[in-house]
């Protein structure tokens, strides 16, 4: 098995499943790279509804396939992710900017595994996170 390296969030898995902008970067990650359990499921329904052609199972198998792995979410990351809920309401970015719970799911367990995290959302690096951020569109 390969050592995981990063974490990667929704928005990352979608953009590949979806080519869009970052794709090459997030399919060169794949084999190394863990997605929370609750993020899977945010990519596999939201990739069916916006028209992707393989089924929830389907997509699951085919990142499997590439290497991604799923990380399960945990009771410590329960109480991490809600601190960060907290913390982002009480400290919004410029533009109102605050963290959704899928998030903060991603990034409670990135950094329970101690592992550095890619994904879009440039607030995230606004944020006192214990790991480090890397935009995979290269913001």
């Amino acid at each position: 098995m390969t050592a995981r390296r990063i974490v990667l969030d929704a928005s990352a898995l979608l953009a590949w499943v979806r080519n869009e902008r970052g794709a090459e970067t997030v399919g060169r990650l794949m084999p190394v790279a863990v997605v929370p359990a609750p993020n899977m499921t945010e990519v596999l329904h939201r990739a069916r509804i916006r028209g992707h052609r393989m089924t929830p199972d389907e997509l699951q198998s085919h990142l499997a396939a590439m290497g991604l792995e799923v990380e399960s979410f945990r009771p410590a990351d329960t109480v991490r992710a809600a601190e960060l809920l907290l913390y982002s309401a009480e400290h919004p970015g410029p533009n109102d900017e605050r963290l959704s719970l899928g998030d903060a799911t991603c990034i409670a367990v990135a950094e329970r595994l101690r592992l550095p995290i890619s994904g879009d959302d440039s607030y995230w690096s606004l944020l006192p996170l214990a790991v480090d951020f890397h935009p995979f569109r290269g913001n």
